[in-house]
């Protein structure tokens, strides 16, 4: 899924993008300072910060969603998940939230931050069967 790989590298652009390795039990939340261009080899992309990387399998990818989900109370998360064949969570990654502010206490709404989730969300929608999607808060956790 070629898509997939052209908005990764667009999200290692940005050093507000909160990268979330895994699913489930474990999972891993790491920033993007420092971050570098991917690097694709061998069937997979290496995606490297400062202090911390991952490799994914290329052809893992089969799924792209774009989602803005609510969580935490009223706050919602904007971010682009990767999924497999089974539709499992590969990696996550979230935008700057625009109801945060650079020290991740709540703010007013910021609608520039907002802009930058909905411009990419906009021009990849519906291709290579990319999708939107809402998610409601999760009663249980």
């Amino acid at each position: 899924m070629e898509t997939a790989l052209e908005i990764i590298r667009e999200l290692t652009k940005d050093e507000g993008v909160m990268w979330v390795v895994g699913r489930g039990d474990v999972v891993s939340e790491n920033d993007s300072k420092g971050i570098k261009e991917p690097e694709v080899e061998n069937g997979y992309m290496t995606i490297e910060a400062d202090n911390w990387h991952f490799h994914i399998g290329v052809d893992a990818i089969t799924g792209v969603q774009f989602v803005e989900a609510e969580s935490h109370e009223d706050l919602i998360s904007y971010y682009v998940r990767f999924s497999n064949e089974k539709e499992e969570t590969l990696v996550r990654g979230y935008f700057p939230n625009p109801h945060m502010d650079s020290e991740h206490k709540r703010t007013e709404f910021q609608p520039e931050k907002y802009r930058v989730f909905e411009e990419m969300r906009d021009r990849f929608i519906d291709n290579d069967a990319i999708v939107f999607v809402k998610r409601p808060r999760n009663p249980n956790g």
